[in-house]
Formats: structure tokens, sequence, C-alpha cells
């Protein structure tokens, strides 16, 4: 080892709920978040529910096939407005308190039995609203204006899943777990290949770099599968056509993406997983993830894409029982901190990512 070791953050950073407080401000409603698949608010009058701590938002697309995101609070007395999920609005978003009705554009339509006045104007009280933008199908929205565009905050992600079809690609499995382990461990994890050996035998067959502990060998490009993989399923094959366009470097690559602070995005040669994490308390995190796949696959008679499904699961099922050991032993009240190895250089740089937002968020 030619470097000294970094020590990881403190245990406290695992385990205080008012260290979750600190990042749901100055991180997670700060950041553009993945809250669905423009599919999910097609038409007119769509809309879906996006959750995050006690925070619901709904995203909804207008008349003009604007999409639009507010805060899913009834500017009356506080009600939600719409169960979470998704649904259509034939007319107006309703409160189911007052009846209070809203336009699709958030403005206030209606109040029963009230009369505007020079102390009631509608237009004082449209439904709060949130930010939301959309980069190849994917939507994002954001509780906080810091500034900083959604575009800016990809950086060069874009540039690198080019060759992918995104925006086209339809979901076609979807799947929620929740682990018992800080959402800071599970990005860590992600980060870094040092574990790979000992806990995917089945990726560092697929990957040979992986069997060294490295993530990539240039920092420049994915690394590369081993001769007859094709894509990441059970057998490294699959029947589904390869997506048009990928030259033989890009497909015969695993491509894995950190989209920060909370967004794992896998680049397949025949699919696409998106996996995304939500803090549910300084202990435990949900995970949902979603399979893309082209839309002429999925409306295949015989469709079935359980062999990308399973091949994800057993990969994050591998992943998220080691992170819950960490979990487990980091409340050691013995534990004041770890260390990181040259291997782990990534989760170093990601954690001095985060102690600057925090810290930089402190204030505010």
């Amino acid at each position: 080892m030619n470097s000294k070791p970094q020590a990881t953050l403190g245990g406290n950073y695992y385990r205080d709920p008012t260290i979750l407080e600190r990042e749901l401000e100055s991180i997670f409603f700060s950041s553009w978040l993945l809250a669905g698949r423009e599919e999910q608010a097609a038409q007119a009058g769509d809309y879906f529910t996006f959750e995050l701590g006690a925070e619901s938002l709904l995203v909804v697309r207008g008349r003009e096939g604007v999409l639009r995101a507010f805060y899913n609070v009834c500017r009356h007395r506080g009600s939600r407005l719409c169960a979470p999920g998704k649904g259509h609005i034939k007319s107006a978003i309703q409160c189911p308190y007052h009846a209070w009705r809203y336009a699709l554009d958030g403005s206030l339509r209606s109040a029963p039995k009230v009369s505007e006045s020079e102390h009631f104007a509608k237009d004082s009280f449209s439904l709060y609203p949130a930010e939301v933008d959309v980069w190849e199908g994917f939507v994002f929205v954001r509780l906080k204006n810091t500034g900083v565009s959604l575009p800016a905050q990809l950086g060069a992600l874009p540039e690198r899943a080019r060759p992918f079809p995104l925006a086209s690609l339809r979901v076609g499995a979807r799947a929620e777990r929740e682990v018992g382990a800080n959402w800071k461990i599970l990005v860590e994890n992600f980060m870094e290949c040092y574990h790979c050996p000992g806990v995917h035998p089945e990726l560092v067959d697929f990957v040979p770099l992986y069997r060294t502990g490295a993530v990539d060998a240039s920092n420049e490009e994915p690394p590369e599968y081993r001769e007859g993989v094709i894509t990441a399923t059970r057998d490294g094959t699959t029947l589904r056509p390869i997506f048009a366009g990928l030259r033989d470097r890009t497909r015969q690559r695993y491509h894995a993406e950190l989209v920060s602070p909370n967004l794992f995005l896998y680049l397949f040669a025949d699919y696409v997983c998106a996996r995304s994490l939500w803090p549910v308390s300084p202990t435990r995190t949900r995970i949902l993830s979603e399979w893309l796949f082209e839309p002429d696959v999925l409306e295949q008679p015989d469709c079935d894409v359980g062999d990308a499904v399973s091949f994800m699961n057993l990969l994050g099922e591998q992943d998220w029982r080691v992170c819950e050991a960490v979990q487990q032993g980091i409340v050691s009240r013995a534990h004041a901190h770890g260390v990181l190895l040259e291997q782990e250089s990534e989760v170093a740089d990601v954690n001095r990512w985060y102690m600057q937002i925090l810290e930089s968020g402190a204030d505010k």
C-alpha cells in the first residue's frame, strides 16, 4: 500500500437522527431527485406522487402538455390532496376535506361557499410549487432552488449514456425493498469493489477486473466483460435484441453510474436498471428498483424479463446483506470510525463531497 489509509466518516453519521435531518435539508431537498418516468404521467391529467421523508409531492401533466410538480398539500388546512400512487384527474385536483378545487396548473379554481373579496383572493392560494425537469424520460424534482440546473448536476453522465435509448424505454418491472442500513453505507458500498471477490462471485466471473478489487483500470472507461458475456443476466446472455447503435466497445462493458446523492443507474446492452435510495430512518433505507426495456420487447406475448430482474436482485441482496452487517457493527460504542484503503478512494471522494455539502448547509 503506497498511501496512508484515510478515516471514514464517524460512526455517529450513520445512526444520529439529527444528522439525518440535516442531510434531508442540505442534500436531498436541495438536489434533483428521481421521482419517476414520464410514462407515469403521459397524458393531460395523469399524475403520480413522490414521497421523501415527511414530504409528498404531486407530479401532474397539464392540459397543454407541461409537466409540473406541487407539494401534495391543500392551501386551506393542509390536507393531503392525493393518495400515494398514480392516477388520472378528470377536471380538477380536489381536496378530500373541504373540497377546494385546483386546476392542473396549481391555481385555485374554487372554494365552496367562499367568494373572492379583498380578504380572499384565489390567486393567493395556488398550490405550493416544486421544481421539475426531465432527462431522457426520467422525471426529476427538487424542493429547494439552489441555482444548480439538472444538466449541471448530471455532469458528464448524459454524454456517457448517449448511446443508450433511455428516452424510449418503458418500465417492465418494479420492486421495493427496505434494508436495515443507513443510505450512505449503500452508496459507499456501490463506489468500491474491494468487497466484490468475496461478496459477488457471479459478478466477478463476468467482469474479471473486479477480481482484483478495483472499480476500473483507467478511470476513463467502464470495465470489460469476459468473453461470451453480453449483458447482466444469470448466464450473461439474452434473447432480447441488443440496443441499436451500441458499438461493440460500449456493449462489452459493465456500466454503473452514481447520480448523486441517491441514484444508481445500470446501463446494459438490452435493458437499464434504475435503483434509488430513500432514507426511512438513520438505520433504514427504502430501495426502489425499476427495470427498463424497449417497448417492442414488452409488447411481445411471451415477454419474460425475469432473467434481468433476478440477476440484479441477486447482486442487490448480496450487497444489502453485508451493508446490514456494517450497520449492525457501526453502532458499537467502540467504533469511532473506520479506515479507507487505496481500493476505496472513490468512497473517500464521495465522503468529502458529502461533508462539504453538509457543512455548507449547516448555517442555512
